[in-house]
């Protein structure tokens, strides 16, 4: 006959921190009608801020991977160190108002000391509360805090989270980072791997039940005041939000590694130039519209010194201690007659056009399902033309293409590639002719391109 032990310090303790989340849930959000609105000071206050830093630093900085699911040990985790001052220093030197920081991706590990989980960054081999450093340095030297946040986990995580990441979890986590780390300028909520059990009106409503003047934007929209844009660009702010926020990595697109956290060491020399960051810095100003700057802490905790380097530039640019040389002549296709092979459907606005209006927003993109396409620019006329530059941005989805001049059922072809990523540029020719066409021809995924650009010389 077994005898039953009594219940372990460590048992009763689990216990009770369980006992003290289904506690805190227990208290119902307002109703969704009565979601505190941002006054318009605190609108204008936000946009205010204009510029920031977005820090994605987690288990991926030390995997290598973009997402990292499946992680038992928090160890993974192990940073040489953790310089948050670094970080706020050098959003300061880049004209920034603020940081937005990740406080918890879909793995489930959090950048605080969390009552809800041992999944932390206390428990890890660092044993600092990141967040609370974060906030102090914030506060020393005049920089707001915004805060990132995963709405759901990867399944595994049922592993870790006995029942699942459960709505009483998230209200737990989300409770503790509105009360114990001061104002939140606003949530970035990602919603990657869902919402966690809640709908996005509920997850607004209780941020707000502690913190009223707090804005909410959710990747993908459905709720909240605002727009969060992910992989964005400058833009008009459609209603209802309030704000428009976008967000990209500094990080120029490359192979292997991650791009929204700090990839590898092979990638240090890799970096966006100034003068594009700083062009979308100036797209923000004339949108309202807030820009918040990926830049991923290295193993060593700190920012990496070539982006130090660039965002000193960008603040030299804001402040005025540095000036833009002229601007080029636009593109002999800018603003042409165009076509494609398709258009996406289930949306407008991603005609043959947009890849020829310089608005660095806007897009073609082929049908739905599509893997393969084409793209044609009609120059007007004879023209000679010796270079071309296209973007793909990050999307990273074209495998194999041909760069064609001539005309339907003559083709030659100009150049060629496998990929075209980020602003590549192609040298050829120099040719004379009146139609240019893109021509791809495999894609991992819908082709899509933001600007295809021709010039002479």
């Amino acid at each position: 006959m077994s005898r039953k032990s009594p219940m372990s310090l460590k048992s009763l303790w689990s216990f009770m921190s369980l006992m003290s989340v289904v506690l805190l849930s227990q208290a119902v959000p307002a109703p969704a009608q009565d979601i505190p609105s941002p006054t318009p000071k605190r609108v204008k206050e936000l946009q205010n801020l204009r510029f920031g830093m977005f820090i994605c630093w987690s288990f991926s900085t030390f995997s290598g991977k973009e997402w990292t699911p499946g992680v038992t040990d928090v160890a993974l985790f192990n940073p040489t160190g953790c310089d948050t001052e670094q970080w706020v220093k050098t959003a300061k030197e880049a004209g920034m108002g603020y940081i937005l920081f990740l406080t918890k991706h879909h793995d489930g590990f959090c950048l605080w000391d969390t009552k809800t989980t041992d999944r932390k960054v206390t428990k890890s081999p660092l044993g600092r509360d990141v967040l609370r450093e974060l906030r102090r340095n914030c506060d020393k030297h005049g920089i707001k805090l915004a805060l990132y946040f995963s709405l759901g986990e990867f399944d595994d995580n049922r592993l870790y989270h006995p029942g699942g990441y459960t709505p009483e979890m998230q209200k737990a986590q989300l409770e503790e980072l509105c009360t114990q780390y001061g104002p939140i300028e606003f949530y970035w909520m990602d919603c990657a791997q869902g919402n966690g059990g809640l709908d996005r009106k509920e997850i607004t409503a209780w941020v707000k039940r502690f913190q009223p003047d707090c804005f909410v934007g959710f990747n993908g929209g459905g709720a909240g005041d605002l727009r969060a844009g992910e992989m964005g660009r400058p833009g008009k702010v459609p209603p209802p939000y309030l704000v428009g926020e976008f967000t990209y990595p500094i990080l120029p697109s490359h192979e292997g590694g991650a791009m929204w956290f700090y990839s590898l060491p092979k990638h240090d020399s890799l970096c966006l130039p100034a003068e594009n960051i700083y062009a979308d810095y100036l797209g923000a100003v004339k949108y309202g519209n807030i820009f918040s700057l990926d830049a991923g802490p290295d193993y060593a905790g700190r920012i990496r010194d070539v982006d130090v380097r660039t965002l000193r530039k960008v603040g030299q640019y804001i402040r005025g201690e540095l000036k833009l040389p002229p601007p080029p002549p636009p593109p002999l296709s800018r603003g042409k007659s165009a076509r494609a092979s398709s258009t996406w459907k289930s949306l407008p606005g991603f005609d043959a056009a947009k890849a020829f209006d310089g608005d660095p927003a806007t897009r073609w993109g082929a049908a739905e399902e599509s893997r393969s396409g084409w793209l044609q620019v009609d120059l007007g006329g004879k023209t000679r033309i010796r270079r071309a530059v296209i973007d793909e941005g990050s999307w990273d989805r074209v495998r194999r293409f041909e760069l064609q001049v001539g005309e339907e059922g003559n083709w030659k072809t100009a150049a060629k590639g496998e990929k075209i990523g980020a602003n590549l540029e192609l040298k050829f020719g120099p040719v004379e002719t009146r139609y240019v066409r893109l021509n791809i021809l495999e894609a991992n995924e819908v082709p899509t391109i933001l600007s295809f650009d021709l010039y002479g010389e």
